[in-house]
């Protein structure tokens, strides 16, 4: 639903002074409702049976608009809150805007945006995911986001971005920790460059959270990511170095990730979704874990979908192990402590 308001020339008439606000500005107010039935089994408290909000992607409502400043710049923000389907709760531990919160300008030079933002890391993961980081085929589940925690959010971020019509981008971002007296502490660092053209999209992403682990400690990690529309199916490759990066829960200090997927049209409105992603934990506890998933999106219409979901992650060390224990978790569920090592799901998604 869109709501837009133009300023009537006829009522800047009697501004002589200020033609310049005679702009144009939108407002849209936008939102998904997900809902579904989940199954988690392989957790040590036993199976887990519930209704859950944002399985494949997270529930939520927002604002975004823009101004035209003229000359082809335009002043842009964003308000968008998580919420829970299931009891009418907001998500993100009850922030009212802990999904996105920012302000900031856009033009020929680029978009500079100040807030609550997504890691630059969670958006190639996003990007190249074939699951697109929802459902239980999340790649979230042995890949790291970047971010303080593994979180793929980071509060007080600055960041810019640039597109170029060669195709190819890249991003910067900086998150001061807002320690007195240091100026490195708790910050955070991304960066990526990446190439879309046609079929092919390409992209490296670098993520740096200070303090992460512990105090001197940092969180490292580089994500490459690749996709390729065949036509029949469209492939992807990630491929992840962890020095320190943190999936929720545990902390990877030397390990590699590989992922394979594809997403494969199934008739005019269908589509069927595949990943792999092996973990090889190169540290002495040699924790290694690999993900099997498979996942089926059924369009209704254009904004409401059907989908299923089923994946298995195969721990290499005990379920029991608090540093070797992945578990399936889907686009609201990262972190739950109830979630195990199997999980199957079905539900229905509506955009607005």
């Amino acid at each position: 639903m869109k709501l837009r308001t133009r300023l009537l020339p006829a009522l800047l008439a009697t501004c002589a002074s200020a033609p310049l606000f005679a702009q144009t500005s939108s407002v849209t107010l936008f939102g998904i409702v997900d809902m579904g039935f989940l199954h988690d089994s392989g957790n040590a408290a036993g199976t887990n049976n519930k209704l859950n909000s944002g399985i494949m992607s997270g529930s939520r409502f927002g604002l975004m608009g823009s101004e035209d400043l003229g000359g082809g710049n335009k002043a842009i923000f964003m308000l968008e809150g998580g919420v829970n389907v299931d009891n009418g709760s907001s998500a993100q531990g009850g922030t009212l805007f802990g999904r996105q919160a920012w302000v900031g300008l856009e033009g020929s030079l680029g978009r500079l945006t100040l807030g609550r933002q997504y890691t630059t890391v969670a958006m190639a993961q996003v990007e190249f995911d074939p699951f697109s980081t929802g459902m239980t085929g999340t790649s979230a589940s042995l890949i790291s986001a970047g971010g303080q925690g593994g979180s793929n959010r980071a509060n007080n971020v600055a960041k810019y971005y640039l597109g170029h019509a060669s195709g190819f981008n890249g991003e910067l971002s900086y998150a001061p920790g807002e320690v007195a007296g240091s100026s490195s502490t708790n910050s955070q660092l991304g960066a990526s460059v990446g190439y879309t053209r046609g079929p092919f999209g390409m992209k490296i992403a670098y993520a740096k959270a200070n303090d992460a682990v512990a105090p001197g400690k940092d969180a490292k990690m580089t994500f490459i990511g690749a996709k390729y529309d065949f036509g029949v199916a469209t492939a992807f490759v990630n491929y992840v170095i962890n020095r320190g990066s943190i999936v929720p829960g545990t902390v990877n200090d030397k390990s590699e990730d590989l992922l394979l997927g594809a997403r494969i049209p199934a008739g005019a409105r269908g589509r069927v979704i595949v990943s792999f992603i092996n973990k090889n934990d190169r540290t002495a506890d040699n924790h290694d874990a690999r993900l099997y998933a498979i996942g089926y999106v059924y369009d209704l219409s254009k904004r409401t979908s059907l989908y299923t979901s089923y994946t298995y992650i195969d721990n290499k060390a005990s379920n029991t192990s608090p540093t070797g224990f992945y578990k399936v978790w889907n686009a609201n569920d990262v972190g739950n402590a109830l979630a195990g090592n199997q999980a199957f799901a079905i539900g229905i998604n509506h955009r607005f």
